[in-house]
């Protein structure tokens, strides 16, 4: 199947990180940068036979980061991660739509390729990305194993290619998979393999943090958990998380045994009576590098959906 004229292969199928710390250091104004220091004169000239330093060659500013050749990560409310082809590029990321102008400012600091392809890793409620991030490119996300209503304000606009399994791109060279590993942080969560770099994008079944799972959504603890052991079944090095650094394997493993301890601990808080209310008061976290704050997420949203998860329903 062939899609925008560009050749593809179908097999089968937060904390938000500053858009710019070069932005946020440089200068206000645009003649600081230049301007000579107290005392000198600006009509010396060098002396004869001074070494002038070599201008800087072109780098891509600290924020983007290029994890393998033409595979680069770009924070923006998230990370997003972009595989630079020939062919174009295929962006990979959640809710890219709605940081547009972040995500496009800091791809084009590393190509003027255009965007081809964009992959959602996951799905809350009714999609709410109804245009792609540039012109003509094709959306693609995980198929929703379930119908929740929509979230107020958003609109429904399904993506141009929903796949239920897996499904591969090949643009020239270079080969990207997607794989609906199933229900964790949300009933469609998808990871993205870029099989030639020995890295994956994971989305947020691996996240630098507690993990947050939307119950409205169709997430669970125990699918979460299901997802994670498909996850490090697959073949890669490289993590890049839905938020937070570049992570390892190993990091992917320790994240899914810690959500293991977590689960274990609130169904023996469940088995020992402890009732909804007061679990966060006997929850002990801090060992697995997520201590419990009353008034966070985790414990407003997350932690009462896992108790009722776990205790058999509401």
């Amino acid at each position: 199947m062939r899609g925008g004229g560009l050749p593809i292969a179908v097999v089968v199928t937060a904390s938000c990180i500053g858009l710019a710390a070069w932005q946020q250091n440089a200068p206000s104004d645009p003649d600081a940068a230049s301007a000579d220091p107290p005392g000198a004169d600006p009509l010396a000239a060098d002396p004869p036979g001074a070494d002038r330093p070599e201008p800087e060659p072109d780098a891509p500013p600290p924020d983007v980061l290029e994890i393998g050749d033409g595979l680069y990560l770009l924070p923006y409310c998230g990370n997003a991660t972009a595989r630079v082809t020939p062919h174009g590029v295929v962006l990979v990321g959640d809710r890219l739509a709605q940081y547009r102008a972040e995500i496009t400012r800091l791809l084009a600091t590393v190509t003027d390729q255009p965007i081809a392809y964009e992959l959602r890793t996951h799905r809350h409620g009714e999609d709410a990305d109804s245009v792609p991030v540039a012109p003509g490119a094709r959306r693609m996300a995980p198929a929703r194993t379930g119908t929740p209503p929509p979230r107020p304000g958003e609109r429904a606009a399904p993506p141009d290619i929903v796949f239920s399994a897996r499904l591969a791109l090949l643009l020239g060279d270079a080969e990207v998979r997607m794989q609906h590993l199933g229900g964790g942080h949300t009933d469609g969560d998808a990871v993205v393999v870029f099989p030639d770099r020995g890295a994956v994008h994971a989305g947020h079944l691996v996240v630098d943090g507690a993990p947050s799972i939307d119950y409205a959504s169709g997430g669970s603890a125990g699918g979460w958990i299901e997802a994670l052991n498909a996850l490090l079944a697959l073949e890669f090095d490289t993590v890049v998380p839905g938020a937070g650094p570049v992570l390892e394997k190993s990091d992917a493993q320790a994240f899914r045994d810690r959500l293991v301890t977590l689960r274990t601990r609130v169904l023996q808080l469940v088995r020992r009576g402890v009732a909804k209310e007061d679990v966060a008061a006997h929850l002990q976290t801090t060992d697995l590098g997520w201590p419990l704050d009353a008034t966070g997420d985790f414990v407003r949203e997350t932690l009462p959906g896992l108790y009722d998860e776990i205790a058999g329903g509401p």
